[in-house]
């Protein structure tokens, strides 16, 4: 049995490096505000004004949490943009910002965080939607960390009574624990934060970038090159290393698995150009490529802050495809597809029958 799962992992990697990097592709979905770009002024709610950072998919559709012309979650049509109209805020108040950044359950709840830059006075709130007709709900109000900034950064992962989300803390003010993440249980309205022993992480890295990869396994990043690559179990969390991406601007993040390949999308905010990276291996990123639907030069986004959001997926004779969407702040938001091939009728000879197996498994796995 080990020969076998050896064999086939093998494989699996075989697959991986023929189906991978250097074919998967990534363009605009140009039905996307007319050319994949839904640009400041053609949304009431997106202006060269840094105060729409939130962005998120779910239930067919795609949210903004902006902050353009006051307090808004508008419902985005995902393949054009167009605007369906703004959840309730009934009750939605406090913190520096009462909304930020906002994500999507697994069972299509929606959770929008505020954004407080002194938890232990002004506490963090995440509000829940069970759906886009109801009345938000709060399902946690409290201090995530003492003290600090909360509220730059949120990502959820699970359904149901297993939901849970995570939250960086900034570097500023100064205080014990901010090289961590704080994990939310919206069930039960409590929290745990993660801790990790010495340096690094730094103070703030999970500030401006964050992503689950599994329910134990957390992405971070507030700039540099290296991603923090982390576990964590209870309250102790585990440094397995650094993913090391191409420029030291790219922040905003999202993972996937499309076509049996884990994948990695994230926004360098200062070129606003979306890179994605095959993250098999999460401490060996392997760059794919870069695009951009903006044209002109972006605006500057000095606050670093926006979101990167994986939208639905689909199964057509091109391969497994994905759309994607990228929110930089002061620049609008980009929306791209992204192609994963079958393997070739040449790779699928070279495997043989039993590699035939094995990608037919791997289609049934994803």
């Amino acid at each position: 049995m080990k020969k076998l799962a050896c064999i086939t992992a093998c494989f699996a990697l075989a697959l991986t490096s023929f189906n991978g990097q250097a074919q998967i592709s990534i363009g605009p979905l140009t039905t996307f505000g007319g050319d994949g770009w839904l640009a400041n002024g053609e949304s009431s709610y997106l202006a060269n004004d840094n105060l729409a950072r939130g962005l998120a998919y779910g239930n067919g559709h795609l949210y903004l949490a902006s902050r353009t012309g006051g307090n808004n979650v508008r419902v985005l049509n995902p393949l054009t943009g167009a605007d369906l109209g703004g959840l309730d805020l009934t009750g939605v108040s406090g913190g520096a910002f009462a909304i930020n950044m906002i994500s999507v359950g697994g069972d299509g709840h929606i959770y929008v965080g505020n954004l407080t830059t002194q938890a232990s006075t002004s506490p963090f709130k995440v509000y829940r939607w069970v759906s886009e007709a109801s009345i938000p709900t709060t399902v946690y109000s409290g201090a995530p960390i003492e003290g600090g900034r909360v509220g730059d950064t949120l990502d959820a992962i699970g359904s149901g009574s297993l939901t849970r989300l995570v939250v960086g803390f900034g570097s500023t003010p100064a205080t014990n624990g901010n090289n961590g993440y704080a994990i939310i249980d919206p069930t039960t309205g409590t929290h745990t934060q993660v801790a990790f022993a010495g340096t690094p992480p730094n103070a703030g890295d999970f500030r401006l970038g964050i992503t689950f990869t599994d329910a134990d396994h957390v992405f971070g990043t507030q700039g540099g090159i290296n991603l923090r690559y982390t576990s964590y179990s209870g309250s102790v969390g585990t440094l397995l290393g650094a993913g090391v991406v191409t420029t030291s601007s790219q922040r905003l993040m999202d993972y996937t698995v499309l076509g049996g390949i884990p994948l990695l999308a994230v926004m360098d905010t200062v070129d606003s150009g979306l890179r994605l990276y095959d993250a098999t291996d999460p401490l060996n990123l392997v760059y794919i490529n870069t695009a951009t639907t903006l044209t002109g030069t972006p605006n500057a986004n000095g606050n670093g802050t926006g979101a990167v959001a994986w939208g639905d997926s689909y199964y057509d004779s091109s391969g497994w495809n994905a759309h994607l969407y990228a929110l930089n702040s002061n620049n609008g938001i980009q929306a791209f597809i992204v192609t994963v091939p079958e393997p070739s009728a040449y790779v699928l000879f070279a495997l043989g029958g039993f590699g035939l197996l094995v990608w037919r498994w791997r289609r049934l796995q994803h």
